[in-house]
């Protein structure tokens, strides 16, 4: 028995063996990063595991082993939408849990990417090379969020943002940033670890420490100062709970019409300057029912104050998933329809192809995308809307800023994930959006997080989670412009000159030139 565990242990210290073990380490490290256990910390360490292993491997068997780690660590991500297709989508748990391993197939194929190309530059430079891993990850983290649609769901710049300091940094440089932040600190340790005499620990370790304080006590005392202006305008905010098999059921529309009634007109005397419902709030579409419409009007007469709610539109060339401004005088102040659509789950793209997941596909009807991102006007402030998914985009929520939203605005579903922890990563997503812009963000979910976030990230007021209700907070329209809002994305030009060098000369034929 004893020499058959040292054979194992041989065999797991084996240099074929190092790499995968390396990247399940990863993974079981990044799933712990992840909310509900949210040790976003953790995410370091992570990519140490990985990039400490990578010395040594054939950039096609880097890419190879990393597609397959990559799946499994998209997955640790975004395994929670196994439940919501076969509760809502009718689909059996065998076809879900396929359905989302070839998702997270697909996704895999970035850290595979990555992976192949920080081992290319590695063979030719050597161990050295690790310090080009932040250069690439976040051009390959740029291309997820670009890419067919794009799909920018919780990277490692999210995960160091669960710390309000680190968090501040996004002003400069956006949640790509944050990643660039964690995959140099990664990058150095894992250099450090492999070899502590090595010429480029001498400058790397100190300037990335020297770095990683000075952001952390700066953002430290960006966090802690106060706002100025202080916020003074009262805001309301729904959550009206209402489970997901029940929202688009005309059986339950007197209840759940009701229960919205209900919550707003609590705000009668609290003078707001605008209410918030959520997203669909109820099972009417605005544009084709005038008994609705009369009612809202009724609802904004009653608080003296306007509501933005989220309803189906009838545009141009078919239905949208929209948002409405209704003024207490019954007419309307304005109106927006989200440009940025769920593939499958506001539209099918290659529905002939995906006969195989007839069942969902048979239950999404085709929304059509607006094409204006320019803000609503409100008593507030002008608004820029995201609705759901889009204010995943950190491009799409800069664009509304620059066209001259002063206030964020974000409604959502959130009910399809009842249970598990998407909400809550979807609430920490559009937290940064905040923080990135520097605007205060006004949330309403059905269920879910609703709230308001300061600029620097707070939750200054929030709704009780798992219970219908409705709350309100203070807010302040601003015409600050941080530098991400400025420039953007415009500072991974930067990285991409780097990585272009070190790449272009990797493929070169030529003796390799180890750093060290």
């Amino acid at each position: 028995m004893g020499s058959k565990t040292a054979e194992i242990l041989v065999r797991l210290r084996s240099d074929r063996l190092r790499f995968p073990i390396a990247l399940a380490v990863g993974v079981a490290l990044w799933g712990l990063s992840l909310p509900p256990y949210g040790y976003g910390i953790l995410a370091v360490p992570a990519f140490i595991a990985v990039l400490y292993a990578l010395p040594g491997e054939k950039p096609g068997r880097a890419a190879a082993i990393g597609w397959a780690g990559g799946s499994a660590w998209h997955f640790a991500t975004l395994w929670w939408l196994i439940p919501t297709m076969v509760r809502y989508g009718n689909i059996a748990e065998p076809l879900a849990l396929a359905l989302v391993l070839g998702m997270c197939a697909v996704l895999g194929l970035y850290m595979a990417g990555f992976l192949g190309t920080l081992a290319l530059v590695i063979k030719r430079w050597g161990q050295g090379g690790l310090l080009v891993a932040p250069c690439l990850w976040v051009l390959w983290e740029w291309l997820q969020g670009h890419l067919f649609t794009g799909f920018p769901w919780w990277g490692p710049g999210y995960a160091i943002s669960l710390y309000p300091a680190f968090l501040q940094f996004t002003r400069l440089f956006g949640v790509l940033g944050l990643s660039f932040l964690v995959l140099l600190s990664a990058a150095a340790v894992a250099l450090w670890l492999r070899d502590r005499h090595h010429p480029a620990v001498i400058y790397a370790v100190p300037a990335t420490l020297v770095l990683l304080v000075g952001v952390f006590f700066w953002g430290y005392r960006m966090s802690s100062r106060s706002i100025e202006p202080l916020p003074k305008e009262a805001v309301g905010y729904i959550q009206p709970q209402i489970p997901q098999n029940e929202k688009w059921d005309q059986a339950f529309a007197t209840k759940i019409m009701t229960r919205m009634t209900d919550l707003s007109v609590a705000f009668k005397h609290y003078k707001l300057k605008l209410l918030l419902w959520p997203e669909s709030s109820t099972p009417f579409d605005w544009d084709d029912n005038p008994a609705f419409r009369s009612k809202v009007a009724q609802i904004a007469k009653t608080i003296q104050a306007p509501i933005l709610l989220g309803s189906v539109l009838d545009g141009r060339n078919g239905y949208q998933n929209g948002a409405i401004l209704a003024l207490p005088s019954g007419q309307v102040g304005g109106r927006y329809a989200k440009t940025h659509l769920v593939p499958f789950g506001e539209y099918v793209p290659f529905r002939n192809l995906l006969f195989f997941a007839k069942p969902i596909v048979d239950t999404i009807g085709d929304f059509t995308p607006g094409d204006s991102l320019e803000p609503v006007e409100t008593p507030a402030g002008r608004v820029g809307v995201t609705i759901c998914y889009e204010g995943i985009f950190p491009g799409l929520v800069r664009t509304e800023v620059r066209k001259g939203a002063q206030l964020l605005v974000n409604m959502t579903n959130d009910a399809w994930y009842r249970g598990t922890p998407g909400p809550v990563q979807h609430f920490l997503i559009e937290r940064v959006r905040a923080v990135e812009t520097d605007r205060y963000l006004i949330r309403s979910a059905n269920e879910g997080v609703s709230g308001v976030v300061t600029p620097r990230g707070n939750l200054q007021a929030a709704t009780t989670p798992g219970h219908a209700a409705s709350f309100w907070g203070l807010v302040e329209a601003r015409d600050t412009r941080t530098l991400w809002t400025r420039m953007g994305d415009g500072w991974l030009y930067l990285p991409l000159l780097v990585s272009l060098f070190f790449f272009v000369t990797a493929i070169m034929p030529g003796r390799s030139k180890a750093m060290g």
